[in-house]
């Protein structure tokens, strides 16, 4: 059972929303599932928390898809997240060594790239998903969604996320704090300042101290300061979960066409299909390919 959770709050006084999630197990495993480890498994950790983070403008259900497409080494990070919890993350190239130290930030642009593209799309449950992108600004993930938010979605938010790694260089914690509020409002002022903290590594200073027994409500109020009033929406739990199975990746066979499945069939007697979010593997012999082509047909 896993004690990641994400909490939605509110400053009432200021029109100020805020949303804190730990995310240091679901970050492990999916660093776990894709081998990834040092700054990879740092960049995993940091893209997920802030697609949590993003999943968090309804109380219904509601689920978000964050890709960075830069021109480094990393390739293309994606997250699928949905605000009832469930998370799942790849990056292309996990293998890549990123220079990392132990609970220090580490410097992602180079790899993750400092050109290319931001993508989101947003299913909030009607006919119609809102998607968006803009320009990677500086590869770092937290500032460049940050950017996103207040470009394409035009509201005024501040975000930090960060992955920290241990001795060994394993994701020792993971977490990320969002603020957003309307412009020219009493919490603009806020905002700016909680900008200019998070870029002066306020997250990172907290997470090296006593991040591993930090909750979502503390890092709000470390971030807000004392003498606001903070009003705790809900908590939720947050894991990684993906939602493949045998019957997904079927479907994904019969979309191969009858050729291609025949030639795997002869060549390796049978066919392997590998999810790229958990890199879990289904295996299907010449007879069920046979009747996934009939059932096709």
């Amino acid at each position: 059972m896993s004690d990641d959770r994400i909490a939605r709050c509110l400053l009432p006084t200021l029109s100020v929303r805020a949303v804190a999630a730990i995310t240091t197990e679901t970050a492990r495993e999916a660093a776990r599932r894709h081998g990834a480890s040092g700054g990879a498994a740092a960049a995993l950790g940091r893209a997920s928390t802030a697609a949590a983070l993003l999943a968090t403008l309804t109380k219904d259900l509601e689920r978000v898809t964050l890709q960075l497409a830069g021109n480094g080494p990393l390739g293309a990070i994606t997250v699928d997240a949905s605000s009832d919890g469930n998370l799942r993350a790849f990056v292309k190239h996990p293998g890549v060594p990123v220079p990392a130290a132990p609970n220090q930030r580490v410097a992602l642009g180079p790899f993750v790239g400092t050109q290319g593209v931001l993508g989101l799309v947003r299913d909030l449950g009607l006919k119609e998903h809102f998607s968006g992108q803009t320009a990677i600004v500086d590869g770092e993930i937290d500032t460049d969604v940050e950017h996103y938010l207040v470009t394409s979605e035009q509201i005024d938010s501040a975000i930090a996320c960060e992955a920290l790694l241990g001795e060994d260089l394993a994701v020792r914690v993971s977490a990320g704090v969002l603020l957003q509020a309307l412009p020219a409002t009493e919490g603009a002022p806020l905002l700016e300042l909680a900008r200019q903290r998070f870029r002066e590594g306020l997250l990172t200073e907290l997470l090296a101290s006593d991040g591993t027994t930090a909750s979502p409500e503390s890092l709000v109020r470390a971030v807000v300061g004392p003498g606001i009033e903070l009003k705790v929406l809900d908590v939720r739990p947050l894991r990684f979960h993906c939602k493949c199975s045998r019957e997904r990746a079927a479907n994904t066979l019969a979309l191969v066409g009858t050729e291609e499945m025949a030639k795997l069939v002869e060549e390796d007697g049978g066919a392997q299909v590998v999810c790229e979010f958990c890199r879990e593997q289904y295996r299907f012999t010449a007879e069920e390919i046979a009747g996934i082509l009939r059932e096709g047909h």
